[in-house]
């Protein structure tokens, strides 16, 4: 927390706008359980003000790229077991305002709008000319200078059918307003 004040006093002096990236992926994808501490969005607006946004892509594709990254630090690794830790997640976001990834690709320039006025920052409208050039601590792997969906990856039928079965994620799918999507 103090450097994040140290962070917050230098930003207010230049007339700039601190913007962390809470990436939540350890907090509710890590570990036998989901914890039950407190989010960093939590800890931070003790001290500081704060307004928030989530940002989620299809669940499906989301967990494809957990497996086809590695990144299995739960157990069991199944689809049923991340809609339940999903739902955890979006349970402690339920009063932030949701922007999905697949809306974001088709029309950028106006959820990015969105999504600046909803922090209430000042949205740049040439933001496409200059955002490959700026570099973000946390960075999964997105790279590029363009701004598009990216094609779902294969997966196999026994996928399919637990996504077909898991009420958990049939629930997650309905809450997010998303399709399961077959292809």
């Amino acid at each position: 927390m103090a450097g994040l004040g140290a962070l917050y006093a230098d930003s207010r002096l230049r007339g700039r706008y601190l913007v962390l990236r809470d990436h939540t992926h350890s907090h509710f994808n890590v570990g036998p359980d989901i914890p039950t501490r407190q989010t960093l969005r939590d800890m931070v607006r003790k001290q500081y003000p704060v307004r928030s946004i989530v940002t989620v892509r299809h669940p499906l594709d989301s967990f494809l790229s957990l497996r086809k990254n590695g990144w299995k630090h739960f157990s069991p690794f199944t689809l049923e077991e991340y809609a339940v830790r999903y739902h955890a997640f979006l349970d402690c976001y339920s009063d932030v305002e949701l922007f999905r990834y697949e809306d974001f690709v088709a029309e950028p320039k106006d959820r990015t709008a969105q999504m600046c006025e909803v922090l209430q920052i000042p949205y740049n409208p040439d933001f496409l000319d200059v955002f490959s050039a700026i570099k973000l601590s946390g960075d999964s792997g997105r790279s590029g200078n363009t701004i598009s969906a990216r094609p779902r990856q294969a997966n196999g039928q026994d996928l399919l059918d637990e996504a077909m079965t898991s009420k958990s994620f049939a629930s997650l799918l309905e809450r997010l307003n998303y399709q399961l999507i077959t292809q």
